[in-house]
């Protein structure tokens, strides 16, 4: 596919609102690491936290408010959404604050869902990707644990302490591996009916 073909299709004000994610992981991540040294950093890494959230919840709606979905949007959308769970779940798992389990549960459960999308569009440019309510809902808390472990940097660590933060992640990792283990079911299945 030529360059000016990628380009037109980036070039779309959803589109643009997704990229918000990726610009932005680098110093949310940058900032986090350095929230106990400095109220100031604190604040910018909650905010930042706070615009790529924000970005994930308006591109969608705005690509259908202005008729400009389209699969290359729904797949830029999911790929921005796992590389800014993944790359801050694990750094924070790098430095110990998250469990490594954690980043590599969703990583399993993203890779099942990527494979399965693939299998059922054999031939095409690129998967479509297959929406589950347990992958939607698994999303949406991701996105809040990575805010979690935010804000417990800010406040000193006094969620982690209290084993919040814990149970949190126990749910979240195992929510994950449901939805993994629901997407290798449909892929034997799927197998299967292939290959009787």
């Amino acid at each position: 596919m030529h360059t000016s073909v990628w380009i037109c299709r980036l070039c779309t004000f959803p589109n643009a609102i997704t990229l918000i994610r990726p610009l932005g992981t680098g110093p949310f991540i940058w900032y986090c690491l350095h929230a106990q040294a400095n109220i100031a950093y604190c604040f910018t890494a909650l905010l930042l936290f706070g615009l790529i959230a924000a970005s994930d919840m308006l591109d969608g709606w705005m690509a259908r408010r202005r008729h400009q979905e389209s699969a290359f949007g729904r797949r830029l959308d999911h790929l921005c959404d796992v590389g800014f769970i993944l790359a801050a779940l694990g750094r924070f798992a790098w430095q110990g604050w998250v469990p490594w389990w954690l980043p590599a549960a969703i990583f399993w459960a993203f890779g099942l869902y990527a494979t399965r999308s693939w299998w059922l569009m054999p031939g095409t440019m690129g998967p479509t990707l297959i929406g589950s309510r347990l992958g939607h809902l698994g999303g949406i808390l991701n996105y809040g644990a990575v805010g979690l472990v935010a804000l417990d940097l800010c406040t000193g660590r006094l969620l982690g302490a209290a084993g919040f933060t814990t149970l949190v992640f126990i749910l979240l990792a195992s929510l994950a591996l449901l939805s993994g283990l629901d997407h290798l079911y449909a892929l034997l299945i799927l197998r299967h009916r292939v290959n009787p």
